[in-house]
């Protein structure tokens, strides 16, 4: 009688929470140094000059009359006006002295000053006399070999490039949470005993 009791069957399915985890990554790139660098090699820049000879014949021709334009306006400028200004005088004076004489009887002035030049010119030729004078040396300057130039002692140019920061990038952390299996409740009925392969 008892194996044909009816027997209720449960079977409870628990539910289940599974949880999906990602990490946070931080990235940092960082960008090599770079050295630049420049040299100018060392260099002597020393030479030797040739030996040179200046003669300057200039005192010793104008001793004898070869004269240069700044020296001839030197010694001649002056004395050009002194002249001037005699000459002046003097076409001034002959001027009156033929306004007041040349309507005189007996008086020639033109003719008159012409024979007291002549006869000025004939003195003076008798005074001649000759003056000698030495011929100055000419200078002479030699100028020896010399060693010129200044060293150059070269230079070496450093350069560094480089950031003061890294390059970083930075994936934040997941966490996901989701329902694998849901609760549950099942009943069934058997006859005489229980289901537990159910």
């Amino acid at each position: 009688m008892l194996s044909n009791i009816p027997r209720l069957n449960m079977r409870f399915t628990q539910p289940m929470i599974s949880v999906h985890t990602q990490l946070g990554k931080l990235e940092a790139h960082s960008t090599p140094a770079e050295l630049h660098s420049e040299a100018r090699l060392p260099r002597s820049n020393r030479h030797w000059t040739q030996p040179s000879v200046e003669i300057d014949q200039y005192p010793s021709r104008h001793s004898y009359g070869f004269t240069n334009h700044t020296d001839f306006a030197r010694e001649h400028g002056q004395q050009g006006f002194s002249d001037l200004s005699k000459t002046t005088s003097r076409w001034t004076q002959e001027a009156w002295d033929n306004v007041e004489n040349s309507g005189k009887k007996g008086k020639k002035p033109v003719e008159q000053r012409y024979d007291s030049k002549l006869r000025q010119e004939i003195e003076q030729s008798k005074n001649w006399h000759i003056t000698t004078e030495l011929i100055p040396d000419p200078v002479i300057k030699f100028h020896p070999i010399e060693a010129v130039g200044e060293p150059d002692f070269g230079d070496v140019s450093i350069k560094i490039d480089a950031k003061s920061f890294a390059e970083t990038n930075f994936t934040p952390g997941k966490v996901e949470t989701y329902l694998q299996q849901k609760a549950d409740v099942k009943r069934w009925v058997t006859e005489g005993k229980y289901d537990i392969y159910a």
